[in-house]
């Protein structure tokens, strides 16, 4: 029987996830239940054995994410009987969206989603600083007073208003950044999160792949460990800006899409995700 979880299975959750090995921390969990709902399976003992994550956006959009089942309740249809679930808790005219594993691609086919597109995921265990600047372009730390901007920037990038999530997201953050132009008006933004294995860095936000790229400097010179970023499928010159500071490409999964042919209509200046649970 599945069910929907509170932050008061947040153990739970990070058990099951620490059992498969993903990288969510119990931040994550407390900024996924402020957006969207939980659901999933528990065994006979109450151990939770499955999860699915749905985080919904203001307008017409949903990320389906943190899609987990134990290894040892595998092939017992859990995950398609998750799926159907979810799919079922959305308005009609909500688009959803999610990004697959290889493994998952068959799963969410037979469920009725398309590949629409694919994200880059880079790391770097050693970011490499050099000069960098982007004429016209300076960063700042992100304050209060810039939050209201930030998330009215994150509606033009992604298609859609993630107001609440983007919100938790900065709170979460262990650096938070705002690119200005010479006129001193916010024209992006960018976001550095700690999980158990890395430094996530998104969502950035900028006008051009130099911009991002500054943004992306600004919060990577300062680790040591491993960071992680997950570019757009657009941000050509931007990857082989941050392979100049030693970032790697490990891996391009599918961007897929239930209810819509495409992607949410942002206007090109999303250049790295917050994550693939959120997109």
């Amino acid at each position: 029987m599945i069910e929907t979880f509170s932050e008061k299975d947040i153990k739970g959750l990070l058990l099951l996830s620490q059992l498969e090995k993903w990288d969510y921390s119990e931040a994550d969990l407390h900024t996924i239940f402020s957006s969207g709902n939980v659901f999933g399976h528990r065994n006979e003992n109450g151990d939770i054995v499955s999860s699915a994550a749905v985080i919904s956006y203001k307008n017409h959009s949903a990320f389906i994410g943190m899609v987990i089942v134990r290894k040892d309740y595998r092939k017992q249809g859990l995950a398609g009987q998750l799926m159907k679930h979810c799919l079922h808790n959305l308005f009609p005219e909500i688009n959803a969206y999610l990004i697959a594993t290889k493994e998952g691609e068959h799963l969410y086919k037979t469920a009725g989603f398309k590949i629409v597109d694919y994200v880059s995921k880079y790391i770097s265990s050693e970011y490499i600083p050099r000069a960098f600047k982007a004429s016209g372009f300076y960063t700042k730390s992100l304050k209060n007073s810039d939050i209201e901007e930030a998330v009215k920037l994150d509606e033009a990038a992604f298609g859609d208003n993630r107001e609440r999530f983007l919100k938790k997201r900065i709170q979460q953050a262990e650096k938070a950044v705002v690119l200005q132009n010479e006129l001193n008006k916010m024209m992006g933004y960018g976001l550095a999160v700690r999980t158990p294995s890395n430094i996530v860095i998104g969502p950035v936000v900028a006008p051009s792949a130099e911009a991002a790229m500054l943004v992306i400097d600004e919060l990577a010179k300062s680790y040591k460990e491993k960071l992680r970023i997950d570019l757009s499928s657009h941000a050509e010159m931007l990857k082989n800006l941050i392979e100049n500071h030693g970032f790697q490409l490990q891996n391009e999964p599918s961007v897929m899409a239930y209810g819509s042919n495409t992607i949410s209509a942002g206007n090109s200046t999303l250049f790295a995700i917050a994550a693939q649970a959120f997109g």
